[in-house]
């Protein structure tokens, strides 16, 4: 029987190792170095409430597939919801997603001149294909637009100004393309009007995934695992090491799902990689988040599910309030509202107490009007080191050297946001698990470059 080894236990993991387990040649060990599998689609809970790590929320371009399966495991609990967003702009909010009502709302000469910027747009020919973020943005939406609101938010997401973001991340992440688009929104043309979400908490979609391959026989789940040292050499991967408490095992690796950072992988290979791919692979990096959140003594803050902060002054770019996802997740006497402060690993943000936190996020709430000092019952945090990759202007050439050396391993499948350092949505990630598991089942590796190239299409919906 061929064993998989299976590395990370989010959304891509769990389903990779899910379809796998359903083929009875094929033995998985499922590794997770936390104590829960999840990630960051995980959520938890905290005393009466049952919470995200952040907004999350299932698309309607989730593949029919994927929409399938997850209909089949959460029965009645996938739920459509409709999308409130809201952003804040000129001291006001308005419509998210950006289109024609958010704009009419910014007074006349601020419209006129992002009317004129998309109009310019549409006549004047781009020469050349654009490197930047921001050349590329400005390309679509004009300058207007970009100065209002996409450069400003990207570079507090990324901490990088949008001329040193490269364009592929406008093109992964920012879904307007044009004045047709924002022709769309006008007329109501608009998929993002709806999402899916499970009546009790996006977690539950991990939770089911590790319920089912808890009662497959050819699976075995190891949680607070944390793998130490990859056995290679010319016939490809071989052995993993990881350690377990005081445990430590080796364990047979005819195949390798790797759903961690790339950066990671290279770091436990043995023998170590040629230097210069060493090299490659450590100028990828990854912002981190801290995510803040601040329970309320009342039954609801307003209607919308997520606020967007693009000025530089707030600390956090998103707000959401967990209810407005399901009521079922938060008592009806008190909402939650989620914070997302994007920073580096290093910042001395990301080191601030949970009291320091609300000495500084609960001012700039009362300001904005989405809570008082007085209905504050907690203030508490959780913070990932590793949120999301950073496209600067010199990622893609150290991607591309590191993928290139790393594709040698044949016996090695790279899947999910940080595996594959790509910017996804969970319904992404479930796809790319698939994807591998059925052809590594199949035993047609040749045909996974077709999918890595799918992959590379994907467009991120906030």
């Amino acid at each position: 029987m061929s064993q998989t080894v299976v590395v990370g236990g989010g959304p891509a993991g769990l389903a990779a190792a899910y379809r796998l387990a359903q083929h009875p040649e094929q033995s998985v060990l499922l590794l997770e170095r936390a104590l829960g599998l999840g990630g960051l689609a995980a959520g938890f809970r905290h005393g009466d409430y049952t919470l995200d790590f952040g907004p999350h929320r299932l698309h309607a371009a989730v593949d029919p597939l994927i929409l399938e399966e997850l209909r089949r495991l959460l029965g009645d609990e996938l739920l459509w919801r409709p999308r409130r967003g809201l952003i804040r702009l000129g001291d006001r909010f308005l419509p998210y997603p950006i289109g024609p009502a958010s704009m009419l709302h910014l007074g006349p000469s601020r419209l006129l001149g992002i009317g004129a910027g998309l109009l310019v747009r549409q006549v004047t020919p781009t020469s050349g294909t654009p490197v930047s973020y921001e050349a590329a943005l400005k390309a679509r939406v004009g300058q207007p637009l970009y100065r209002l609101f996409y450069g400003p938010y990207a570079e507090k997401v990324w901490g990088l100004p949008g001329s040193l973001i490269a364009a592929d991340q406008a093109e992964r992440r920012v879904n307007q393309r044009g004045l047709a688009d924002f022709v769309r929104l006008a007329l109501g043309r608009n998929a993002a009007g709806q999402y899916l979400y499970p009546r009790g908490g996006f977690g539950r979609i991990p939770a089911v995934y590790a319920q089912a391959l808890a009662s497959m026989p050819g699976a075995n789940v190891e949680c607070s695992a944390d793998v130490e040292k990859i056995e290679w050499g010319p016939d490809g991967l071989r052995t993993i090491h990881y350690s377990k408490g005081d445990r430590r095992v080796q364990a047979r690796a005819d195949q390798l799902i790797w759903t961690a950072s790339i950066p990671e992988l290279m770091r436990r290979l043995d023998p170590a990689p040629p230097r210069d791919i060493q090299e490659a692979a450590s100028h990828l990096r990854y912002r981190a988040v801290v995510l803040c959140y601040v329970v309320l003594a009342i039954p609801c803050v307003g209607q919308a599910d997520t606020y967007y902060f693009p000025e530089s002054r707030f600390p956090f770019n998103r707000v959401t309030e967990q209810k407005n996802f399901s009521v079922a997740t938060v008592p009806s006497d008190r909402t939650v509202l989620c914070l997302d402060l994007v920073c580096d690993a290093a910042d001395d943000l990301f080191a601030l107490s949970d009291e320091q936190l609300g000495n500084l996020v609960i001012p700039l709430l009362e300001e904005v009007g989405l809570a008082r000092a007085s209905q504050v019952v907690e203030v508490f945090s959780r913070r990932f080191a590793q949120a999301y990759p950073v496209y600067d202007l010199d990622y893609r050439a150290a991607l591309s050297q590191t993928l290139g050396w790393l594709a040698d391993l044949q016996n090695l499948w790279l899947i999910g946001r940080h595996g594959l350092f790509i910017h996804d949505n969970v319904h992404h990630s479930l796809l790319m698990g698939h994807r591998a598991a059925e052809t590594l089942a199949a035993g047609e590796r040749g045909f996974w470059p077709a999918a890595l190239a799918q992959f590379a299409t994907f467009r991120v919906a906030d």
